[in-house]
């Protein structure tokens, strides 16, 4: 009993135990680290990074969105590198759509870039895909230059020894950023490959440094995943079950849709410069481009090597464990927690049976407590970020520059949380007790995974296995032995090498933003490890050390933010927009929420409100500030109208779409149906439904994008049923706003924020 005096061994015993915890941790997290980039004069066979990277230097001068003239010459640009290589490339031009039904629409025109090494058997075929465009914001270094230059030193290796056995074909996509229109242009052509005999291997990403991640996979997981055995990046099933919950969308996601399968790429750390005018050369990493580079190479190799069984070789549960890649059918680990939660029943039982355990229905009653504080400790930190930096907020879905203070705070805050549940429970139960409470609710896990998102089942199924041979060894261990810390804690030591290295990818793909959800896994790792440490504390040092331990851990968070502060390397992001009203002659500025800067105030005045239904391109929760902008150069809509056939009551307008003034890197079209229906729209003889696919919008309830026109202007037919004037809406976009508008130059510690078309747009409103 913990009432009873505890032997020095045992005390030496938990804290080896936690020393053992600590370097186990540490050993996970080596794989993180990237590795070297290869030397040019390397083996031709070999990927290299500084071969490869003068491609990004090359094509990553400046924005290069679809249908920019910059995008026109990086595609000549990669023609011509394939040719290099003696393969044939050949340049695929198709309008596309993406028409989601709550989303609004996207029609444009894309050029894709193909190029084959064919192979010697078989109609098995390796697709590597990666997209040639870029942000209107930025010029796309990581995002997609990396991957852009991976493919181009990938086919360049390849063609180095002997024909492969399987066809390896590499597309360059165009459009991805502005709805993958590349990618739904190829699945949608006559000449596309067989999903019944493909591997798609995408590469993205989100940001621009740490490990290479295999985030998301497609079916029949065990005919593909293998081939990382030979070079692994950081993989693990759990990051596809929760990335299968984003709205997020990558060309990967066109592919799976249309029937193929394959594994999704990506970088995600150092998301703060992602997708803005950062993601430039002196942000992309040589040691990153070297991990993307080999990994691909690794598994093109392998996948073109042999046969692919890709339509009914089942699903496995995979995670990468001190570099190496584990896996095993998705079948196995059902049954497998079958038996952990049989042998943790039993366990259980027995140790009730031995007199072991009393309370254990409260401990365990309680035990969601310290995990849904630790979710709020996670919701709070946030708070008090945004409330020390207010421009934390423009980092919502990444990290800012530095979260390291910020993160390792809210760590201890939630070990503090943990431990202080552990302290409440220790009062009449010993230590056998509240190992049962966790195995319990760790094989609960382990069902309930294994049934409904069984990549993460690994996750519980190992610490639960480990916890229930733990607990009947605890149950035989004589009292004060020094072998009963390590067996009540024996879930924590698997636990922490699982978690440990998962933790490290979540924290900067969710963000502060969102870190209550990543510190739940956090407490989810260290309660195993509870029980072992009972031994450790001394009674009235306990609260000495809680209150100390929050006191450190609300400094980092606080004072990680307090010195944080904004400068040329670590700039803020600014939303700022500038609209010409052709209709008025209005020239304004538009400011989001979060561009609460001095700059940005000088230009906009007053509080936020809701704009869409003049600006229906400015639609986004709390509103935008407003002010009078100074006339500016900016792209104004050219609107023709002729009216078509009329049949049962559903009538044809025709309209075409273009812009006069500075180049547009892009148009808008919303309609306000009312008594006249929309019925559907057809943009350069691409059709899109006319249905509403903008919830929330009271007035302009349809809208749709228009990129890369085909022949300088957009040919639009609009079917309507009644006699009614339709209202309309056109924008032009321009990537930059007019400079000779601004009040003052954008300082240099501001950057724009990432957005869809640019930070300049003239509108124009007809009836139709």
């Amino acid at each position: 009993m913990l009432t009873k005096l505890i032997p020095k061994t045992t005390r030496l015993s938990s804290l080896l135990l936690v020393v053992a915890l600590g370097v186990l941790g540490a050993l996970a997290l080596l794989p993180l680290r990237g590795p070297a980039p290869v030397a040019a004069d390397a083996s031709a066979s070999e990927f290299s990074a500084e071969r490869a990277r003068p491609v990004i230097e090359k094509i990553a001068t400046e924005p290069r969105p679809i249908g920019s003239a910059a995008g026109d010459t990086v595609r000549d640009h990669l023609v011509a590198k394939f040719r290099d290589l003696g393969l044939e490339p050949q340049v695929r031009s198709a309008t596309a759509s993406a028409a989601e039904p709550d989303q609004t629409a996207v029609v444009g025109s894309a050029e894709n870039i193909r190029a084959t090494i064919p192979g010697t058997d078989g109609e098995d075929r390796v697709l590597v895909v990666a997209h040639y465009d870029s942000v209107f914001t930025g010029p796309g270094a990581t995002d997609d230059g990396m991957g852009v230059a991976t493919v181009l030193e990938v086919a360049r290796a390849l063609t180095q020894g002997p024909a492969p056995r399987n066809t390896v074909e590499f597309l360059l996509t165009d459009g991805e950023e502005i709805g993958s229109l590349g990618a739904r242009g190829y699945t949608q052509s006559e000449d596309a490959a067989d999903p019944r005999h493909t591997v798609v291997l995408n590469l993205e990403a989100r940001g621009t440094e740490g490990r290479v991640v295999m985030f998301e996979s497609g079916a029949d997981t065990a005919g593909y995943v293998p081939a990382l055995a030979g070079r692994p990046p950081f993989a693990t099933s759990v990051s596809d079950e929760i990335y299968a919950l984003l709205p997020n969308d990558t060309d990967f996601t066109v592919f799976e849709d249309a029937g193929y399968t394959g594994m999704n790429f990506a970088v995600v750390g150092g998301s703060a410069n992602y997708d803005m005018e950062r993601d430039d050369l002196a942000h992309q990493r040589p040691e990153v481009l070297q991990d993307m580079g080999s990994t691909v190479l690794a598994a093109t190799r392998r996948l073109a090597g042999q046969e692919l069984d890709v339509s009914d070789g089942g699903d496995l549960t995979w995670f990468t464990l001190f570099g190496l890649l584990a896996r095993y059918p998705v079948w196995l680990g059902t049954a497998l927690a079958v038996v952990a939660a049989v042998g943790s029943a039993a366990a259980v039982w027995w140790a009730r049976r031995r007199g072991a355990i009393r309370g254990l229905a409260l401990a365990a009653a309680t035990l969601p407590l310290p995990l849904l504080a630790s979710g709020v400790v996670g919701f709070l930190g946030w708070q008090l970020l945004v409330l020390i930096r207010p421009h934390y907020a423009d980092f919502l879905f990444g990290d800012p520059y530095r979260p390291g203070p910020a993160v390792a705070g809210l760590l201890v805050l939630t070990a503090v949380v943990c431990v202080s549940w552990l302290v409440w429970m220790r009062r009449g139960r010993d230590a056998t007790t509240i190992a049962a409470a966790v195995l319990c609710w760790s094989a609960a896990l382990t069902l309930l995974t294994a049934v409904f998102v069984p990549g993460a089942g690994y996750l519980f199924l190992w610490p639960t296995l480990f916890g229930a041979a733990g607990l009947a060894c605890a149950v035989r261990s004589a009292e004060g032995s020094v072998g009963l810390p390590w067996a009540l804690a024996a879930g924590a030591l698997p636990g922490v090498v699982l978690f440990t290295p998962l933790l490290a990818v979540l924290f900067p793909t969710a963000g502060l933003a969102f870190s209550g959800a990543v510190l739940v896994f956090v407490a989810l790792m260290l309660l195993p490890a509870l029980p072992g440490l009972l031994p450790l504390p001394v009674r009235r040092s306990v609260p000495v050390a809680l209150v100390t331990s929050t006191l450190v851990g609300c400094l980092l968070v606080g004072g990680g933010a307090a010195v944080d502060g904004v400068d040329e390397r670590h700039p803020a992001q600014a939303d700022l927009m500038y609209v010409h009203d052709a209709d008025t002659g209005e020239n304004s500025w538009y400011a989001g929420a979060g561009s609460d800067n001095d700059w940005v105030g000088r230009h906009v005045r007053g509080e936020r409100a809701e704009v869409a239904g003049k600006v229906p391109a400015l639609a986004q929760p709390g509103g935008y500030r407003k002010g009078p902008a100074r006339a500016g150069k900016t792209p104004v809509p050219v609107v023709g109208v002729e009216d078509g056939a009329k049949s049962g009551g559903v009538r044809e307008v025709r309209l075409r779409l273009s812009a006069e003034g500075p180049p547009a890197t892009g148009m808008s079209l919303y309609a306000a149906p009312g008594a006249a229906k929309l019925l559907d729209v057809t943009v350069n003889g691409e059709k899109v439904p006319g249905r509403s696919n903008r919830p929330g919008e009271s007035h302009w309830t349809w809208g749709c994008h228009l990129v890369a026109p085909s022949d300088g202007a957009f040919e639009v037919v609009l079917r309507i049923r009644g006699t009614e004037k339709l209202p309309l809406r056109v924008f032009a976009y321009a990537a930059d706003a007019p400079a000779d508008a601004f009040v003052a130059p954008r300082p240099k510690d501001l950057v724009w924020t990432p957005s869809g078309f640019g930070h300049a747009a003239g509108m124009r409103g007809v009836e139709v």
